[in-house]
């Protein structure tokens, strides 16, 4: 990595500059973080930050400035939090590519600390069948498009491309012939034929005035919508609106924060959402999470016995000794720190007879997890595991997994 210290002249021709690295190394985010005497760029690749520039104080803020204005931010605050976004053209791969940047803006102790979240916007960038779910849960992802109404709940951490295969899944209907709305804070994707709003609510430091998220949210409905997708939902009284809306003949899709797809139910419960609301609404429920992805040049072969990985997953090893693939720590000209790209892994629920009883009971995540045993029900960790089987995963990743 180049990590040294640099000088520009042209802030807006250095934040091409930044998003130029992004694309090539594939990386997902770029942290600006200032101290006493620099400010260092780093960049998240494959989940790791990587350290690539210095730059003075002075010169960060003329940077700083220079994101704030794109970014439609207030560029004489800065004692508060700041948070939207920017997009712009950019050519790479003889492509012309939208770049849609998400910056958030928090003040520190020396300045203020910027980060910056990358997406493209293009049909090959968001495909279902390019984001990596395995055959089996991409057979029953796309069963999604059989549905008429209900509601699609996406959970995961954050980083692990909720957004984006949210929006992969719109891209499965056809737009001209329903009515696609999504109600988002900010909107990441600009589509043509969706119907897309944005929450900002007001801050204190803000003269505007804005409408709440339910406020939205009714309205939406009042506009003869087919499909809902819902950016990130946090409050009880927004999960009961959204799961009424999937009542009333919606499809609604939502992404919220979780740990697993039965920690989904969990959490709702705990936003005092109504049991039998919930029961009845959901449809499915995803979970997904991003693994790095190995260098097909670089990885090494590892030979493991059973008895070397933990217990959950030894009732799917096939044999007592098992080939797997680890990262290499010698230098690889084809790739960056040993991996290529991020790849999804993946559980999903599916709401039946047997599930909605259990929504509607006391039971927690041992009552929910002996239904799904023995209904076939493929963990996460598991679906991990097959992929590092195909060798395109870290077994090391894996075995740490909860």
């Amino acid at each position: 990595m180049l990590n040294k210290v640099i000088w520009f002249d042209n802030p807006n021709e250095f934040i091409k500059r930044l998003v130029s690295i992004w694309v090539d190394y594939n990386a997902s985010d770029i942290h600006i973080t200032p101290s006493k005497d620099y400010v260092y760029i780093r960049f998240r690749i494959s989940g790791n930050l990587v350290s690539f520039y210095w730059i003075t104080l002075e010169q960060y803020e003329k940077l700083l400035n220079t994101i704030k204005v794109r970014a439609y931010m207030t560029i004489d605050e800065h004692n508060h939090i700041q948070d939207w976004k920017m997009s712009f053209n950019f050519k790479k791969w003889e492509e012309d590519l939208l770049v849609n940047v998400r910056v958030s803006v928090l003040p520190t102790i020396y300045w203020e600390n910027t980060v910056m979240r990358l997406l493209l916007s293009g049909s090959k960038y968001l495909d279902i069948n390019n984001l990596g779910f395995s055959n089996n849960t991409l057979d029953r992802v796309k069963n999604i498009l059989n549905m008429n109404d209900w509601l699609v709940l996406l959970c995961g951490g954050t980083w692990s491309w909720k957004t984006t295969t949210l929006y992969s899944l719109l891209h499965e209907f056809d737009p001209i012939t329903n009515a696609v709305f999504t109600l988002e804070d900010p909107v990441e994707y600009v589509i043509d034929w969706y119907v897309q709003s944005e929450i900002k609510e007001r801050k204190i430091w803000d003269d505007k005035v804005n409408y709440t998220f339910q406020e939205w949210l009714v309205w939406i409905l009042r506009q003869d919508p087919d499909i809902i997708m819902i950016w990130e939902i946090r409050r009880g009284v927004e999960a009961s609106i959204c799961l009424e809306a999937a009542s009333t003949w919606h499809i609604v899709m939502w992404s919220t924060h979780a740990s697993s797809a039965i920690g989904a139910i969990t959490r709702l419960k705990k936003l005092w959402v109504e049991p039998y609301l919930l029961a009845s609404s959901i449809k499915y429920i995803i979970f997904q999470k991003l693994l790095r992805w190995l260098c097909p040049h670089c990885r090494k072969e590892i030979i493991l016995n059973k008895n070397e990985i933990p217990e959950k997953f030894q009732s799917y090893l096939p044999l007592d000794k098992n080939k797997f693939y680890s990262v290499n720590s010698e230098w690889c000209e084809n790739c960056t720190k040993w991996y290529v790209w991020n790849t999804l892994v993946a559980e999903i629920i599916q709401n039946d007879d047997d599930i909605y009883n259990q929504i509607l009971s006391e039971g927690g995540d041992i009552e929910f997890n002996a239904i799904l045993k023995w209904k076939w029900f493929i963990p996460y960790y598991i679906d991990a595991l097959n992929k590092a089987f195909e060798w395109l995963i870290d077994i090391k990743d894996v075995i740490i997994l909860d």
